[in-house]
């Protein structure tokens, strides 16, 4: 069984199952481990422009992004890459303790997390370039903003949206857009859903909607949680799928729903070799009933989607990984494996970011 994905405020994460302390000290303290992959990359090339137009990337290319301990790291969607420091990089833009549920724009032309830096109070959403400069923490009318899951950035970098609290709901999405240089008083998008949690927004490709989990329980594991979409002026909510649309689904949810190329990715369950562990399901953009791509391999969790079709996952059964931890893996546009990105390597299972 992986992590429970934790919908807890940013002063209060545990990751009681993910193998290792999910909460090492960084840099210098007595006896400290900051969690850094050894021979990590901490530099600063940078990201490809957005895309003029909305056809795929050319493949091959693509980015993952996910938090280990307190510290967050990018590594290109190929066999062999190295894995970029980013909070490493991020230390020469100011100091923190704390990096986490990091994620980017499509293009990766922005990255937004959650961490203790631009002068943040404590730990709050922070905006940086992809080439990691210009860090800013998101203060809409001079207010640090909180969140409570992988939040969400456009390719211009100028909208954003977040779980909070302090909405109608126990958790709702947000919206704020960067306009003359001053970030606007949040939307609550997610007025219209009938769901206690609404969490993990993760943007369209062409930044017209957001897909989310939408749930009734802090936790999704615990059940009657589904896949939601709604349009970034808080209208159009809509249930996309849920466990009564999936046949012989073990649990009464679904979750971390992502919108790529072929249409949406999410995480469920399926029978396998007798056993029901979950994988990875595509709702088909096509039509037509939702497919479990990802039924070749057990254990599979956290979908993102690349620009060409592939996506990166969270993959606890690789043969040789019998210790069961998170490992970043990839795979092909129909589901088949092409490598594994860490490892022996225990990603926290938080959320992932992805960009072309």
């Amino acid at each position: 069984m992986h992590a429970k994905l934790l919908r807890l405020s940013a002063a209060a994460l545990t990751c009681w199952a993910c193998g290792t302390d999910p909460t090492p000290a960084r840099d210098g303290g007595a006896g400290s481990d900051s969690g850094r992959i050894p021979g990590a990359d901490a530099g600063t090339a940078a990201d490809a422009a957005p895309r003029g137009d909305a056809g795929p990337a050319p493949e091959g290319t693509g980015r993952a992004y996910y938090t280990l301990g307190d510290d967050v790291f990018r590594i290109e969607a190929r066999e062999g890459a190295t894995p970029e420091d980013v909070s490493a990089a991020l230390d020469r833009l100011g100091p923190g303790t704390r990096d986490r549920w990091i994620t980017a724009s499509p293009s990766g032309a922005y990255l937004v997390l959650s961490a203790d830096r631009g002068g943040c109070g404590g730990e709050c959403l922070v905006r940086v370039r992809g080439d990691l400069t210009g860090l800013e923490a998101v203060r809409p009318d001079d207010t640090e903003l909180y969140v409570e899951g992988t939040p969400a950035v456009s390719n211009d970098g100028d909208t954003i949206v977040y779980s909070a609290k302090g909405g109608q709901h126990e958790v709702d999405l947000f919206l704020t857009r960067r306009v003359g240089g001053q970030w606007s008083t949040p939307l609550m998008l997610t007025r219209a859903s009938g769901y206690a949690y609404n969490n993990m927004p993760a943007l369209d490709r062409d930044g017209s909607r957001v897909v989310f989990d939408c749930g009734q329980n802090p936790y999704p594991e615990d059940g009657a949680n589904d896949a939601c979409e709604v349009g970034l002026d808080g209208t159009g909510f809509a249930r996309l799928v849920g466990p009564s649309t999936l046949p012989g689904a073990r649990e009464d949810k679904v979750q971390n729903p992502h919108r790529g190329l072929d249409g949406l990715l999410f995480e469920a369950s399926w029978p396998i070799d007798g056993q029901t562990p979950e994988t990875i399901w595509l709702l088909p953009s096509a039509g037509g009933a939702p497919q479990p791509i990802g039924r070749t391999f057990s254990n599979a969790v956290s979908p993102c989607p690349l620009g060409d079709g592939r996506f990166v996952f969270l993959w606890l059964s690789r043969p040789g990984n019998a210790a069961g931890l998170h490992e970043l893996a990839l795979a092909a546009r129909d589901g088949t494996i092409i490598t594994t990105l860490t490892p022996g390597v225990d990603v926290a299972d938080i959320g992932l970011g992805c960009s072309d």
